[in-house]
């Protein structure tokens, strides 16, 4: 079955119609063009807004997993230094000295060592103080010599 159409515009004219007279139209709005590019504005705000805040939900998470390895960073230095101190205690040194054999000594003797014999091994050692080696002069000192150098006489 076949349906033939006629266009009016393609048809060709007849010879005593007359075309209608072509008037310039006013060009029409288009609100089409104006509201999708606002849809478009709004949905790259609202990317950005939820890029914006899956940053921060990671960043807090981060800073959340911090925190907690701080803590436990802290748990475990003051559990260290419990154990520390309990190593260090007398009771605890006593009981492990008395294990190797040790006994603690009856008497105590105090030996005086001249300040020649001390300055003589600190400077085999090398360790000699400045204030042991250089010597130190006082203003008196140095007015002794200035006056004896004027007058003559200290």
């Amino acid at each position: 079955m076949a349906v033939a159409f006629r266009l009016p515009a393609l048809a060709p004219r007849e010879r005593g119609q007359v075309r209608a007279p072509l008037t310039v139209v006013p060009q029409t709005e288009r609100r089409y063009v104006k509201t999708a590019l606002v849809a478009f504005s709004v949905f790259v705000a609202l990317f950005f807004v939820a890029t914006l805040q899956m940053h921060m939900a990671q960043q807090q998470m981060r800073l959340d997993k911090l925190n907690y390895d701080i803590s436990r960073a802290r748990q475990h230095f003051d559990q260290l230094r419990a154990e520390r101190a309990s190593l260090q205690s007398p009771e605890h040194l006593m009981e492990a000295s008395r294990q190797m054999g040790l006994m603690p000594g009856r008497t105590t003797t105090i030996v005086n060592i001249p300040a020649s014999i001390a300055a003589e091994v600190a400077a085999t050692v090398g360790k000699v103080d400045a204030d042991v080696v250089s010597e130190t002069e006082s203003p008196l000192d140095e007015f002794g010599r200035l006056k004896a150098s004027v007058v003559g006489t200290p």
